[in-house]
């Protein structure tokens, strides 16, 4: 799946298809939310979604839980189940941690990964820094923590960045943030300071910068 762009193909979905019902449910779901047909505290409707797909409540509720721990609704049993209110500090602390586990990643990863990828790297954290407006520069952070993700080798822990990637674009999406010119200049050069390192073949200083490059963002 990727995670700027999950696409819809309902009509092509059956219950033979190799791709298990809850997975299927998950993506309807989160497609639906980061396509914007549902925002911060809207309730979402379990037996509309098992309509839309054909399949039984069971799947669906495994996709909601899925969402639910990765942080993206919230369920209160017998009530409701609505998207998660993403207050700034919510938003900051959820790009803050895509940061850590990129920065982590990264760092295990540099050293044996080829100039061209680290120049592709660099490139990504550069449009960060230099992007104007808010959708070029969401777009540009989910781009960079796609890339990390395609590094990691461990099953898990890919699933884990992906998961907190998804989390961050949610965050970006909702939280309304503005700052101002002082947040911008800091990102700038936090995202030139990763571009250096990444270049250099640094880990640590990778890591460092990608970090700050997180805390900067909204």
């Amino acid at each position: 799946m990727t995670i700027a762009h999950v696409e819809l193909r309902t009509h092509q979905w059956s219950h033979r298809s190799p791709v298990p019902l809850p997975e299927l449910a998950f993506q309807h779901i989160l497609a639906a939310i980061l396509r914007g047909e549902y925002v911060s505290g809207d309730r979402l409707d379990t037996a509309r979604f098992a309509q839309e797909l054909h399949m039984s409540l069971n799947p669906i509720r495994e996709a909601i839980i899925r969402l639910r721990d990765i942080g993206l609704v919230e369920v209160t049993p017998a009530r409701y189940t609505k998207v998660a209110d993403f207050s700034a500090a919510d938003s900051c602390a959820a790009l803050s941690y895509a940061g850590v586990l990129a920065g982590t990643a990264l760092k295990k990863a540099l050293p044996t990964t080829a100039e061209g990828v680290r120049s592709e790297l660099a490139l990504h954290v550069e449009e960060i820094g230099r992007a104007v407006g808010d959708t070029s520069r969401h777009a540009a952070v989910i781009g960079f923590l796609t890339a990390v993700t395609d590094l990691i080798e461990h099953p898990r822990q890919a699933i884990h960045l992906v998961e907190a990637t998804i989390l961050a674009q949610c965050a970006l999406q909702f939280s309304g943030i503005t700052r101002g010119d002082g947040v911008a200049q800091a990102r700038s050069v936090a995202a030139e300071a990763a571009a250096h390192a990444m270049r250099a073949g640094d880990p640590d200083a990778v890591e460092t910068a990608v970090r700050a490059l997180f805390e900067h963002l909204v």
